[in-house]
This record gives structure tokens, C-alpha cells and sequence, in this order.
């Protein structure tokens, strides 16, 4: 039996929740989840989740939320081997929101350090691909022996360029616009 729960590939929003969770994945046998400190972002899985389930069904504490649910795993799993799928722009734009959401920083300044860490060098190169999808070319990817990490950097003559891109999707970037900054101003003027 075939179950499809998520539009990955043609819907911003679950592009967006699968970012997150690739961010993440938070998995285990037939459950799947989010574990995250930031209270919005787990709000907003449990959104996604609640399309599907009802509020019985899904499972909470303060940093955790998941749902028993195989199929939904195996849709996931699925998804985050396909990426390469990622066509569309704002798809793409979406799913870096959430990854960034999930796994990403920048420096106050807006411009230095802005980056994605992974638990992998293939899933960040993975995205270093999708990035130069929509433009964004100038990256690297770093190993950090001592943490076990991978770091997917982009360029600081690029960051600005990558989180406008990414602004109307991630929560992440909005809240910093509640702190009045030029700088993110300018950007959301740009983008009218």
C-alpha cells in the first residue's frame, strides 16, 4: 500500500518541513520527528503533522515531537535520498530555509560565517549542488575533525545574497527582523 503524506517536490511548505528534518533527522524503527530548542520550529512541525494526525496521535515534550508512523518515515527517508528532485526555485529556496532553520548560523553582521552544518560530507554536497541551482555559488565545505561535522559555507560576498533568498521562507531570519536592523531592512525592501 502506497501512502503519499507530503508534496516534497512541488509544495514550498513540505520542502520547507523536509529541510528541517533533514536538518535533523530525528528517526528511529517506525517513529519520525523533530528535536529542537527553538519552540517555534517544533510548532511548526506539529503543524505539518497535525494534516495528517490527530493530536492523540502525536507525541510531545518541551525539545521533542514525533509521530509512530512508518510510511511518513519511509516518505521522508525517501525524499532526503532524492533531493537531487529539487528543481523549482522557490522549492529549493524553501528547503534551504529549513535547513538553515534547523542547522544553520550567521554572524550578526549578516555576511561572515553563514553556514549549514551536516552529519555527512554527501548530503552537504548534495546542497552545494542545490545551491548553484539558485545561484549561489561561491561555498565550501569544511570537516571538522574534533566535533565530526561537516560545515557547507557560503561566502561571505554571498550570504547576503543566500538569506534574502531564504528570508520569506525561515523562521529564523524573521525573528531577527523583531530587532530593528538596517541591514534586513534593506533586504526585505529589495525583495518589493
Amino acid at each position: 500500500m502506497e501512502t503519499n503524506f507530503c508534496n516534497f517536490f512541488s509544495k514550498k511548505e513540505d520542502s520547507y518541513i523536509l529541510g528541517l528534518w533533514c536538518a535533523d533527522s530525528y528517526w528511529w524503527s517506525s517513529s519520525i520527528g523533530l528535536s529542537n530548542v527553538d519552540s517555534d520550529l517544533i510548532n511548526k512541525f506539529r503543524l505539518f503533522l497535525k494534516r495528517f494526525f490527530p493530536d492523540d496521535r502525536i507525541k510531545n515534550n518541551r525539545n521533542h515531537i514525533f509521530v509512530n508512523s512508518r510510511p511518513l518515515l519511509r516518505e521522508f527517508r525517501a525524499a532526503r535520498n532524492n533531493l537531487v528532485k529539487l528543481n523549482r526555485d522557490d522549492l529549493i529556496r524553501a528547503y534551504f530555509a529549513g535547513r538553515f532553520d534547523g542547522d544553520g548560523s550567521v554572524d550578526k553582521n549578516l555576511k561572515n560565517d553563514c553556514r549549514i552544518v551536516y552529519g555527512n560530507k554527501e548530503e552537504a554536497e548534495i546542497d552545494q549542488n542545490l545551491l548553484l541551482k539558485i545561484g549561489i555559488s561561491n561555498t565550501k565545505i569544511y570537516y571538522y575533525k574534533t566535533a565530526k561535522t561537516f560545515c557547507l559555507y557560503v561566502s561571505r560576498y554571498q550570504s547576503k545574497e543566500f538569506l534574502r533568498k531564504i528570508y520569506s521562507y525561515s523562521v529564523k531570519l524573521q525573528k531577527l527582523v523583531s530587532v530593528p536592523r538596517r541591514d534586513l531592512a534593506l533586504t526585505k525592501v529589495k525583495r518589493a
